[in-house]
């Protein structure tokens, strides 16, 4: 069995890390097609079933596609790095908060 050495507790995350970004062209695209299943779902609920509690979870997924969309976006087409990790938070945060006032809407 293999045991890392670890001199700080995250050294037991390299391994993942290192893998994730060896395979970044082939998980970007990956997330990219899941979380525009989870809008798809999101809406059909919607659609379903109008409610301000799915809207609100169907609007969190739209920014989580649009994020993952931009993601793929840059890793392909961009020359450089356009889509920044302030603006990854921003979409972050609207997708956080979406998601927590459905969770607290009647």
């Amino acid at each position: 069995m293999f045991f890392l050495q670890a001199q700080h507790p995250w050294d037991y995350l390299r391994p993942l890390a290192e893998f994730a970004y060896r395979h970044d062209y082939a998980l970007r695209p990956i997330v990219l097609i899941f979380s525009l299943a989870m809008l798809t779902l999101a809406l059909l609920a919607y659609r379903k079933n109008p409610t301000k509690r799915f809207a609100l979870v169907a609007l969190a997924f739209l920014f989580f596609s649009i994020k993952w969309a931009l993601k793929v976006l840059d890793l392909f087409v961009s020359p450089g790095y356009f889509f920044s990790d302030a603006s990854e938070n921003v979409f972050e945060l609207i997708i956080l908060a979406c998601l927590l006032l459905a969770l607290f809407k009647h």
